[in-house]
């Protein structure tokens, strides 16, 4: 079901359009400003905005220049309605990235169908890129995995694509491919990042004397770190709505980046292998000497089999999407958790529900 933002002030206009949006079966939320309705979409990331433009607090100009600086909604589509309808009015929407304008009073036809053709030729793009990107790599081999080497097709593809034809590309389209770049690009830093980490801690692990280096290092104030990390993961994996998180302070026996590595790693996994809008719990609490950090979600889940078996590149599943992952991130955490004197486990009800524990050792 696509998702649609309405940010509209009048209060009756907008209980009007969410009804008659949601008697074609979207789901409809609503903002009654601009402030309100920017950080709406930064949560549920929606499929298309609608947007006044005559607001208080933020009026439908400096909304829509807001949504464009995230990534996450820089290219979401956006229709201005608004008596607003002079010349100047439209020229500075197209100007700003709006992708349509609908001028009240509007018809529930012309809603419907503005918001119709918006969406559908939004998801036509999307479909025509995709399959022009496979015409344009099918032959792109190369002699690294398929897991780096999938973003890094999508990067040269989609880059070939702009570079080829952006004279007969409009702004919204050139920007959803600048989009499709950086999350390739986020994707392949990832993969890399994790076996940078992993060499890390083969590296670490052989050299004494950098190890009990290491274990000097402290890592303060767990609570904010944690959760400026979850925090990332969260939107990045668009699970915000998904996730309860709670974290007491300490000081610990780690240094910093370890410690995030760590919380970053089970956290992904919950989100990537269980559905969304299903809950997600991540806990850190003082329990004696030890900060125990909790995980939990009703996913997938692991076999005592699979469990028993986690090592470096060994992948047991794809996730929800299909996908699979490059097979460090479970040995990761278990590498950091032996190398700093912590514990690392999992219990899994296979298909039900799987909690990862991480116990730190708290600085006295």
């Amino acid at each position: 079901m696509k998702k649609i933002l309405i940010i509209e002030d009048t209060e009756n206009v907008r209980e009007n359009i969410i009804e008659i949006l949601e008697n074609e079966d979207y789901e409809v939320y609503a903002a009654e400003n601009g402030k309100t309705g920017v950080e709406m979409a930064l949560s549920i990331q929606p499929d298309l905005v609608l947007c006044d433009i005559m607001m208080p607090v933020m009026d439908g100009y400096e909304t829509l220049k807001e949504l464009r600086k995230h990534v996450v909604t820089a290219t979401t589509p956006f229709i201005f309605l608004s008596a607003k309808n002079s010349p100047q009015d439209l020229r500075l929407g197209m100007e700003l990235g709006a992708d349509d304008y609908i001028p009240k009073p509007f018809t529930m036809e012309e809603l419907v169908g503005g918001v119709g053709m918006r969406i559908k030729r939004s998801a036509e793009f999307i479909e025509k890129s995709e399959a022009k990107l496979n015409e344009l790599t099918q032959n792109m081999g190369t002699p690294i995995t398929e897991v780096i080497n999938e973003p890094l097709k999508a990067v040269i593809g989609f880059s070939k694509m702009l570079m080829t034809e952006y004279p007969n590309m409009e702004k919204f389209e050139m920007a959803e491919f600048n989009q499709l770049i950086y999350r390739a690009g986020m994707k392949l830093r990832i993969v890399v990042g994790k076996s940078y980490l992993y060499q890390q801690l083969q590296s670490i692990q052989i050299n004494d004397d950098e190890l009990a280096k290491k274990k000097q290092e402290i890592s303060k104030n767990a609570q904010s770190l944690a959760q400026d990390k979850v925090s990332e993961l969260a939107t990045e994996n668009r699970r915000i709505d998904d996730i309860s998180v709670s974290f007491e302070d300490a000081d610990l026996h780690i240094p910093s980046e370890y410690f995030v590595a760590a919380i970053a790693e089970v956290t992904e996994n919950a989100m990537l292998y269980s559905p969304k809008r299903t809950g997600i719990s991540v806990v850190g609490k003082v329990e004696g000497d030890h900060y125990v950090v909790s995980v939990k979600d009703g996913g997938l889940g692991m076999t005592a089999d699979q469990i028993s078996k986690i090592g470096a590149y060994q992948k047991f599943q794809e996730d929800l999407e299909g996908k699979s992952g490059v097979g460090l991130g479970l040995i990761n955490t278990k590498k950091i958790m032996d190398l700093f004197n912590g514990t690392f486990l999992i219990q899994s009800d296979f298909g039900v529900e799987t909690e990862a524990k991480l116990s730190f050792l708290i600085a006295k």
